[in-house]
């Protein structure tokens, strides 16, 4: 029934896509603001976003293209071939197919592989079919933590220029456009448009029956009540470890209180403990804000939990750390919620709750998702503003009525969770996202945003030593990055 109605409020809004958009859009009412998922109205009421919808003027494009370059692997985002009966998919093949009819478009995308680090040729690929004047696609879906790189090239479009976009609607991410504006511009978005800005949430789950057997405290009520900091993390994982095959050695065939990957999960106590890799000034531009006290104290909790001879905890760079979690071999796994799904066979009943304060002075809980979803770029070929505007704003209006409550609310909160609970701590981490504008441009930053991981990875706490060896190329690389934004 939940689905049938996120279906028939998709109905309602995309309605008026044919009446869909040359002109930016009056702001929303304050309620519409309230939540980023649309509910459905009283029966005898509109729903608000067809009001919103309806001061958009009528325009269709006679059978145009609308063509998405995008990541190789990441198809499922925006395109769906047929219906399967599996909920994303088919949210997606609905999602077209109305967008196609309303709009008399096609939705088409081309794909390129992208990987992460130097070698990577997504950008240059890029890059060089933009500046060739190359227009056979219309907008860019790009790996977050490398295609901010792309943006020195000067060859993307501002989208406070295009005028049939709204990014302080609630289909965006506000988090998102306040973290990316530099100097009044903003070359990179996302939102509701895109799925995996929800997949890859951080969060931690839990073993609950592990949690009984070591008298484990109600970890929902800490959570609830501002209680759920990382001295109680600390506290509760070190009581838990066992050698179970009997070697001598802490291997993954053994029991451990937590593990986790010694990557995204890692960068994720960043914005957990609320430090930033660089902030925005009073002046509109940035510096570097994260070598201070506060990063210093983040390393020493990590080197508690992973080093001195710890046999509680086990951070890996790679391994099968979801079997060890299946098996009932470890009490929290750090992880995204894509990993929901491959948790539903998981025999015990498992529980979901999100990153901890750094102290309980900190004045909320702070969530983010890793680096691998996918932002949208406009290239500078775009000629006609309009269009694209517009079936992107549609594009990511369809997305929040259709896709985002499929995953949100009936496979994540229904299909994949095991308790009511849980469904409670997703909410919580939906609304403390934030992003860092350094830590997803880190890799045009010489990978200033990935120092704190190095040095957990090697159990130091000499951030200022290691920061201040690094410091003159930082600055260079953030004084390249910032001339994109001159005016």
């Amino acid at each position: 029934m939940k689905k049938l109605l996120s279906m028939i409020l998709a109905l309602l809004m995309i309605a008026c896509c044919a009446a869909s958009c040359s002109e930016k859009p009056a702001s929303a009412p304050d309620e519409q603001e309230a939540s980023p998922v649309p509910e459905a109205a009283p029966a005898e009421t509109e729903p608000p976003e067809t009001t919103l919808l309806d001061r958009l003027p009528e325009m269709t494009f006679d059978g145009r293209d609308y063509t998405i370059l995008l990541r190789t692997g990441m198809e499922y985002e925006f395109s769906s071939e047929e219906l399967t009966g599996e909920i994303i998919n088919d949210a997606v093949y609905e999602r077209n197919n109305l967008l196609e009819a309303r709009c008399n478009i096609r939705v088409n995308h081309v794909d390129r592989a992208t990987t992460w680090g130097s070698g990577d040729r997504f950008n240059p690929e890029l890059n060089a079919m933009i500046l060739s004047g190359d227009a056979s696609f219309d907008i860019v879906a790009g790996y977050a933590a490398m295609i901010l790189g792309a943006i020195q090239k000067g060859l993307f479009l501002n989208w406070y220029d295009v005028p049939t976009i709204d990014v302080s609607e609630h289909w965006w991410s506000a988090q998102i456009a306040d973290s990316l504006t530099i100097n009044g511009k903003l070359f990179a978005m996302t939102g509701d448009i895109a799925l995996s800005v929800w997949e890859d949430m951080v969060c931690m789950y839990f073993n609950q029956k592990l949690a009984t057997d070591y008298g484990v405290p109600d970890l929902y009520e800490l959570v609830r009540n501002g209680e759920w900091t990382f001295e109680e993390l600390l506290s509760i994982v070190s009581g838990v470890s066992g050698d179970l095959n009997g070697d001598g050695r802490y291997t993954q065939d053994d029991l451990f209180g937590y593990i986790t990957y010694w990557s995204t999960a890692i960068d994720s106590y960043m914005p957990a403990f609320d430090i930033q890799v660089v902030k925005r000034g009073e002046d509109g531009w940035l510096s570097y804000t994260m070598n201070n006290e506060r990063m210093i104290g983040a390393l020493e909790k990590m080197q508690a939990l992973f080093s001195n001879g710890s046999q509680f905890s086990l951070m890996v760079s790679s391994g099968d750390l979801q079997k060890i979690f299946q098996e009932d071999r470890a009490l929290f796994f750090a992880h995204d919620l894509r990993t929901s799904a491959k948790l539903r066979d998981m025999e015990t009943n498992y529980g979901i709750v999100p990153y901890p304060k750094y102290d309980a002075q900190q004045d909320k809980y702070y969530s983010t998702s890793t680096d691998i979803f996918s932002l949208m770029l406009f290239p500078s070929t775009v000629t006609d503003l309009d269009f694209v505007g517009c079936v992107t704003e549609a594009m990511c209006i369809a997305n929040s009525a259709m896709v985002i409550p499929a995953y949100y609310d009936i496979a994540l909160k229904d299909k994949y969770n095991r308790d009511q609970q849980s469904a409670e701590m997703l909410d919580i981490i939906r609304d403390s996202l934030i992003f860092d504008v350094g830590y997803l441009n880190s890799f045009a930053l010489s990978t200033a945003g990935h120092l704190f991981v190095q040095l957990v990875r090697e159990g130091r706490t000499d951030f200022a030593s290691a920061y201040a060896k690094n410091e003159k190329v930082y600055l260079k690389k953030l004084e390249k990055m910032l001339e994109a934004y001159e005016d």
